[in-house]
């Protein structure tokens, strides 16, 4: 228990380190049957496709991924699988990010949960993310971390040389404009549920 303790304080530490403005929970239709290893397949498949949306091809040839630190959650009976994640948005428009984000996983995959069931918003408070993140540490050890789909070596002046009109004709044949939409009203759901006071 002391070992976990120590190990959920550095990692704690570390991503309280690093640039990141987004926190989010991607749900699926029924975490209690996917299973762990469908799941991650499904995730890899979904962050693959986000790299390519705001990146396009450079996504894959010059390695140019959204700055992402993901984490598998059970729940308290140990049988609800779904993933917590603290990201840097690729571009300015955090929001819009958030809306994306969403709409494009609620379309991925027939076990990817509904808009209104993910929690995709921008960052209030990130000590109290990063504990929320970290918080089946105990529980899962090391394994709450998903290294393979986390990513931190694209600088935030690097996202910024792909802000321009080719990315947001990505963006629009990811997510039509009426998912979008409804991804912005299911944000503003949420937020209207859920507001953590802003960090000074």
């Amino acid at each position: 228990m002391e070992q976990h303790k120590r190990e959920r304080a550095a990692l704690m530490d570390h991503l309280l380190s690093k640039d990141w403005n987004v926190f989010g929970t991607l749900k699926f239709i029924d975490g209690r049957t996917i299973g762990r290893h469908s799941a991650t397949k499904v995730l890899r498949s979904y962050w693959n496709k986000i790299d390519r949306v705001f990146f396009g091809k450079a996504a894959e040839r010059q390695a140019v991924r959204v700055p992402r630190w993901c984490f598998a959650h059970e729940g308290s009976d140990s049988e609800n699988y779904h993933v917590h994640f603290a990201l840097l948005a690729p571009i300015a428009d955090i929001e819009h990010t958030c809306c994306v984000l969403n709409a494009v996983w609620t379309q991925h995959h027939y076990q990817t949960a509904p808009l209104g069931k993910n929690w995709i918003m921008p960052l209030l408070h990130k000590k109290a993310a990063t504990n929320y993140l970290t918080g089946e540490y105990w529980q899962l050890g090391g394994e709450t971390l998903l290294d393979d789909l986390c990513w931190d070596r694209t600088s935030a002046n690097t996202l910024a040389e792909y802000q321009h009109d080719a990315q947001q004709a990505r963006i629009l044949r990811a997510a039509s404009p009426l998912w979008l939409n409804d991804a912005k009203q299911a944000l503003a759901a949420q937020q209207a549920r859920y507001q953590l006071p802003d960090e000074h």
